[in-house]
């Protein structure tokens, strides 16, 4: 079996969860290789980083190929994939150009900062022959699988309503501390809420409608309340925000109500709530989210097996949506229909 080599573009915050996912991935035995590193600063190499979800020490080997310019990785380094780290102003460009080169593409969420910008990757996607992935982690973390699983089988009978939330500080810690510039980021809207908008979509598909309220701080669509609504009355509310204190906990809850049982996760395992019955904590079912998406698109690579999963054309289409959302909360959170264009 072919193994795939490996070079990470950017490592900054996000960039260290795909390392540790690198790590565990080799102790399984995947079949790829993390060969270089690049980033424009070469202190991010050495820096430890606190991001809104945790702290991971990272230490490079001495052994590591590293490089401070993504054109001198193309022209220097033998690798097949490239797993794109970077702020989201630059996701386009680099992608395109890796792509363009040849490799493989795993790009960190959210795709693009405009739907305009994911098509032009989706046709350099086509053109270079080469596969493009986009990390929509949830897709791949035990929480979310449970309650993909839980939709599809109806075992708990029909889905009645699912509101699920995603709270954080302000992110200070970008690069040139690009989080806080809408123009780099998209706010928290494409940067952060983009996680929970796509589930929506992974579970149930398009929605007929939508309405959302939006405030503006620092960034524009700092926090945000979403309103999805489905055909059968089903309606999905999302909560999204980059104002909370700092230091407060980071939040990702969700409350899926069936008609048999209630799944409620509380930024940690599920718990299933049965009607007459002792509640049950869930058992996990797959491993880090990061380390999952990563070993799902080395071997749609290296078996030729399709991404069913997470194709970048889903990932596209979870940035139109968030588009009509724009629209939705510059109209001050008029409902208004949806369809997939």
């Amino acid at each position: 079996m072919k193994e795939l080599k490996i070079a990470m573009v950017g490592f900054g915050g996000i960039a260290r969860a795909h390392y540790a996912g690198y790590q565990m991935l080799k102790e399984k035995g995947t079949p790829c290789t993390l060969v270089a590193v690049c980033d424009i600063n070469p202190d991010q190499l050495t820096r430890q980083i606190k991001i809104n979800t945790s702290e991971i020490p990272v230490t490079l080997p001495k052994e590591m190929h590293t490089y401070t310019s993504v054109y001198e990785l193309i022209a220097n380094e033998d690798f097949d994939m490239a797993d794109v780290c970077l702020p989201t102003y630059l996701h386009k460009e680099i992608s395109v150009k890796l792509l363009q080169a040849g490799k493989h593409v795993l790009c960190e969420k959210p795709m693009a900062l405009s739907s305009l910008e994911c098509e032009e990757m989706l046709a350099a996607a086509k053109v270079s022959g080469k596969q493009l992935m986009i990390g929509q982690c949830l897709r791949f973390d035990s929480p979310y699988m449970h309650l993909k699983n839980a939709v599809e089988s109806g075992v708990y009978g029909k889905l009645k309503h699912l509101s699920m939330s995603r709270l954080s500080a302000l992110p200070i810690w970008g690069f040139e501390n690009w989080f806080t510039k809408t123009e780099r980021s998209g706010g928290c809207i494409l940067d952060m809420h983009i996680h929970d908008v796509d589930m929506a979509r992974f579970l149930l598909g398009e929605p007929e409608a939508v309405s959302v309220v939006a405030h503006d701080d620092v960034t524009r669509w700092q926090w945000e309340n979403t309103r999805l609504y489905y055909p059968d009355g089903v309606t999905v509310e999302i909560t999204g925000s980059w104002e909370e204190t700092r230091g407060t906990p980071f939040v990702a809850d969700y409350r899926a109500v069936f008609e048999k049982a209630t799944l409620i996760r509380n930024s940690g395992d599920v718990t299933l709530y049965v009607e007459n019955e002792a509640p049950s904590v869930l058992p996990q079912i797959a491993g880090d989210c990061y380390a999952g998406e990563i070993e799902y698109f080395v071997h749609s690579i290296v078996d030729g097996t399709p991404n069913t999963v997470n194709s970048p054309e889903s990932a596209c289409a979870t940035v139109k949506l968030i588009e009509a959302l724009r629209a939705s909360a510059a109209r001050d959170g008029e409902k208004i229909a949806y369809t997939l264009k």
